[in-house]
């Protein structure tokens, strides 16, 4: 039986990780989940540990019952944030670039753009020596703001998460409102890693992935052939696998570019984990949309309630159409 074995949420973009118990979800994802992101004050654009990967040690705090975010780091005296904000009492920023998608967004202020922008600072030698393309020029530090969002409407957020599902929106992420991981496939993907001396016997964790939910109990890459999938109270449409990029080169709690960062991974999922149409990328992971609202809970049992057509076995969406792709390899 598959079970929901963790839920994880990202209340700061591309910054550590919240482990909850359980959570809301509605048309914009899990509650809190990339609601906030860091960007460049210059260029109007979102900053993430491809470039900064300092930011895995930036640690939001979050306070429901309070209504706080807290910003923490080792080097800095916490801040205290509205983890709701009252956007009319927020500056507007437009045409804030989240790779294609230029967005409405609202400002947190001076004191929290100085705060965040302290944090860069005080990290630049970090982010130079982990930086993922060693043969670009150093990390230049910048003035960085803090902006939120709010509940999505035609005039104001507007991210629709797919053409043909009209309601729903991704928040701060990098495409869809969910991702989910699936520890079968990762065992897979390890098993492999160990055995062929790829790793240097090193086993890479899920959290490198930065995936919301975790799956448990079932086969591996039985996700490439799942469509839709009830977790708990609510029911998932699954997009697409994830192809995946650098970021799981970041150790999550230490910031540092390790040996998985090198192209160890990303070389080994391109040759087991990749699609003829996307040869170059290799994937792990899947993006989902949220179709009902409801509470999950760590424990849920997950029912596969419709899988794709066997001589498909993965879907995804890209530019409003919808495409299959046939696997190259799956172990």
């Amino acid at each position: 039986m598959a079970t929901l074995s963790g839920i994880t949420v990202f209340p700061i973009k591309s910054c550590h990780s919240v482990k909850v118990d359980s959570c809301k979800v509605d048309n914009l994802g899990l509650t809190f989940d990339r609601n906030f992101m860091l960007i460049e004050d210059e260029t109007n654009r979102f900053i993430t540990q491809r470039k900064y990967a300092s930011l895995a040690l930036l640690q939001p705090v979050v306070d429901e019952k309070q209504g706080t975010l807290t910003l923490t780091s080792a080097e800095q005296a916490p801040l205290r944030l509205p983890l709701r904000p009252d956007i009319s009492k927020l500056q507007v920023r437009e045409n804030v670039q989240l790779w294609k998608d230029k967005l409405k967004v609202y400002d947190m202020g001076d004191e929290a753009a100085a705060w965040v922008t302290q944090f860069l600072i005080n990290h630049r030698e970090h982010d130079e020596k982990n930086h993922h393309n060693p043969e670009e020029k150093a990390v230049a530090v910048g003035k960085a703001r803090l902006v939120t969002l709010d509940a999505p409407t035609a005039e104001g957020y507007h991210r629709p998460a797919h053409a043909k599902l009209p309601g729903t929106h991704s928040p701060f992420t990098d495409w869809s409102p969910v991702s989910l991981g699936f520890e079968s496939s990762l065992a897979s993907i390890n098993d492999a890693l160990v055995s062929t001396g790829t790793s240097g016997g090193q086993r890479i964790p899920i959290d490198r992935f930065r995936n919301n939910l975790t799956i448990r109990g079932t086969l591996p890459w039985e996700e490439d052939t799942w469509l839709v999938a009830q977790i708990g109270e609510v029911t998932f449409y699954i997009i697409r696998p994830i192809a995946r990029c650098t970021v799981p080169g970041v150790n999550q709690d230490t910031g540092i570019k390790d040996d998985w960062g090198k192209g160890n991974l990303l070389s080994f999922l391109r040759e087991k984990r990749s699609f003829k149409e996307r040869p170059n990328h290799g994937f792990f992971c899947v993006d989902a949309i949220p179709l009902t609202r409801g509470t999950i809970h760590v424990g849920d049992e997950i029912k596969v309630l419709e899988r794709i057509p066997e001589s498909h076995i993965a879907q995804w969406h890209q530019d409003t159409e919808q495409r299959c792709m046939h696997p190259i390899a799956t172990n």
